[in-house]
């Protein structure tokens, strides 16, 4: 598939990255040739210098036969406008990223009125998936399903677990609790387990289940946190506002400390019921005298990586409930190690929602059977959500009677609202949602799940 990917600032390497990996034709467009030249040498790409938002650019680019244009570009207003242009030249689909909080309550307007097929607001997005795990602070990071039934959740395995050393097949007996372990990470390596895999101490291990078996599960295994009442944000930028407002809107108590003056007399404005606090978030003094060690959760959201690790790492050492750390460079490996279980990165976000909307466009059934997908473990597997087409030819087949592919697990059924951990002798119907978890392999149908 053609795709063009205007912008090559951190959202438009990863997709290019990410897109090239999946096998589609990309040309990348950026009016700065030193980005250009280090994406056409490092992913083989065709590459065009130019304003992405002009006619003459676009057709350089072979917008008038593209099947999708991602625009990514730091401006908003470029990249609507560079969307509807493609748009009318011939492009079939358009995405923008649009990050501005004015336009959050416009997104519907834009794409049904400009055409726009999908709309990316990293920032909101991350903002959604912090607040998530802020519900459920037990898990290092939270993906959901089906509207919110079912969960998965990744947990790291310390040496005073009882998991430790346990064959998988005997969790549920151990811990009476309806969840299945979709996925360990050990060390560099990723394994989707079968029942007699053992879990060994620091291993970090993906549970698929609903909200009240992961928190039945975490409380039996001695991994359960308590609630998160008192949060602290470092950092006031986009993601640090859309936070605050979530958070703030379910009564908890949010200090936000900001560096810029201004800044926080904007943030205190738009966000009444938060506290705002000038100040540099990464000095240790700072943060003592602001209590952080009364508060149950630090979110570091700034704009610089190593300062987030650095706080998060202090955090840590005052044994706060919940660290979140916001990082661009994602090394999941690397921050694992050094103890930051929970990391969010804008760019994984978003890089997710684009990567779902262009599965379900290559697909060969042509329409959208992905319904969620999420990439773990620093990319290494994948969680997708499917929708059992009609008439598919493995309906009704008790599933130790079909053939799947190795390395992928069928994590959960969920059939009419009901929630079915399905063995051997279950089967799938039309219509059903099935949740899929796989290592070291591309699905863009559910056709693709067996041999």
């Amino acid at each position: 598939m053609h795709i063009i990917i205007v912008g090559l600032g951190k959202l438009g390497m990863t997709m290019t990255k990410q897109l090239v990996n999946e096998g589609h034709s990309v040309t990348v467009v950026d009016t700065n040739g030193d980005k250009l030249t280090n994406a056409v040498d490092v992913y083989d790409v065709m590459g065009v210098c130019g304003n992405g938002a002009t006619v003459e650019t676009l057709e350089e680019a072979g917008a008038s036969k593209a099947k999708l244009i991602i625009a990514a570009t730091a401006s908003d207003e470029m990249n609507i406008l560079c969307c509807l242009i493609a748009n009318r030249m011939g492009t079939e689909n358009t995405i923008a990223r649009v990050r501005n909080p004015d336009y959050a309550a416009q997104m519907q307007f834009l794409r049904n009125e400009l055409g726009l097929s999908m709309i990316v607001n990293p920032e909101y997005e991350t903002a959604n998936e912090i607040s998530r795990i802020i519900r459920f602070p037990s898990a290092a990071n939270l993906d959901s399903f089906a509207r919110g039934k079912i969960e998965i959740a990744r947990i790291r395995i310390h040496s005073d677990n009882m998991l430790c050393d346990m064959p998988i097949h005997e969790i549920r007996k151990k811990c009476k609790a309806k969840v299945i372990v979709c996925a360990v990470q050990r060390d560099d390596e990723v394994f989707i387990p079968s029942g007699n895999f053992v879990i060994r101490c620091d291993d970090t291990i993906s549970i698929t289940g609903t909200r009240s078996e992961l928190s039945h599960f975490m409380k039996q295994t001695g991994v359960y946190k308590q609630k998160i009442k008192n949060v602290m944000i470092i950092g006031g930028g986009r993601i640090a506002y859309y936070l605050a407002k979530q958070l703030s809107d379910t009564g908890r108590n949010i200090k936000l400390i900001e560096q810029n003056l201004d800044r926080c007399y904007q943030l205190s404005d738009m966000l009444p019921d938060i506290t705002v606090i000038h100040g540099d978030g990464t000095d240790q003094d700072l943060l003592d005298e602001q209590g952080l060690e009364y508060q149950d959760a630090l979110i570091s959201l700034t704009g610089i990586d190593e300062e987030n690790i650095i706080v998060s790492m202090y955090a840590e050492s005052k044994g706060i409930n919940k660290v979140i750390t916001k990082v661009n460079r994602h090394s999941y490996s690397i921050l694992n190690d050094i103890g930051l279980e929970t990391v969010v990165s804008p760019q994984i976000v978003a890089g997710n929602l684009v990567t779902r909307y262009v599965r379900a466009l290559h697909n060969s059934a042509g329409n959208s059977q992905i319904q969620t997908l999420y990439k773990l473990v620093g990319g290494k597997v994948e969680a997708v959500e499917f929708i059992v087409p009609e008439n598919a030819g493995y309906e009704n087949i008790p599933f130790k009677d079909l053939q799947f592919l190795p390395n992928l697990i069928i994590g959960c059924i969920i059939r009419n609202g009901k929630i079915i951990f399905p063995g051997g002798d279950d089967v799938m119907k039309a219509n059903d949602s099935i949740i899929v978890v796989t290592a070291g392999r591309i699905l863009e149908d559910i056709h693709d799940i067996f041999v």
